[in-house]
């Protein structure tokens, strides 16, 4: 069975609005059509797609209503939480220069093996150094 990790800003372009890039939705298609495909997410995943739905409403982004409806698009793609080891999160996001709370996905890669799927510069860096491959981006694309 297949794994990825997910990050936030990932799984928010799914389902925001003028978020979405072609890659993107090749990445969200894969997770829908690859039989097996599991796909997983630090045990903080949900706070941090509800907080940036939350910053959208408030700056007039989305309705409150839109940002429910995407909460509940993400529901349905049943991704399983993981919970990662608080102080190798610690150690991962000191030693890379990244937030404790994008060092929870490195460090969930990095224990299950799994890539991870993120847009985010600064996780796609720490990842090369970790050898962890990602997607969309490239490091050349870095």
């Amino acid at each position: 069975m297949a794994s990825v990790v997910v990050d936030a800003s990932v799984a928010l372009s799914w389902v925001l609005p003028g978020e979405d890039t072609a890659d993107l939705i090749a990445l969200r298609d894969r997770a829908v059509d690859q039989p097996g495909m599991v796909l997983l997410v630090p045990s903080t995943f949900w706070y941090e797609v509800a907080n940036a739905l939350w910053v959208a409403v408030r700056r007039q982004r989305l309705s409150q209503e839109v940002a429910e409806q995407a909460l509940g698009v993400l529901r349905d793609f049943l991704f399983e939480e993981v919970g990662p080891d608080p102080g190798a999160c610690l150690n991962t996001a000191l030693q890379h220069e990244i937030s404790v709370y994008d060092a929870a996905y490195l460090q969930v890669a990095v224990d299950t093996g799994s890539p991870l799927w993120t847009v985010d510069r600064a996780l796609i860096r720490a990842g090369g150094r970790l050898n962890v491959p990602t997607e969309p981006c490239r490091p050349g694309q870095v």
